[in-house]
């Protein structure tokens, strides 16, 4: 064996198994579909919450516009 196929040998250990690409694709469909998830929920959490606080500035910016009683 020379130098180019004991190299050969050396990386071929690195390569992908074909058998395992199915297993491969299933667990990063479903890593990226549970971040998907966590991620619509901070999104929509987080416009409620600014919704919220929208408010409470509204109803305070009234209350500071009033004269006083």
């Amino acid at each position: 064996m020379n130098g180019i196929e004991k190299q050969a040998a050396f990386y071929r250990a690195y390569l992908i198994d074909d058998r395992s690409l199915a297993p491969l694709t299933t667990a990063l469909a479903t890593i990226v579909g549970l971040w998907l998830i966590v991620y619509l929920v901070s999104v929509i959490g987080g416009a409620e919450a600014n919704q919220e606080m929208a408010q409470v500035a509204a109803h305070a910016s009234y209350l500071a516009s009033r004269p006083p009683l």
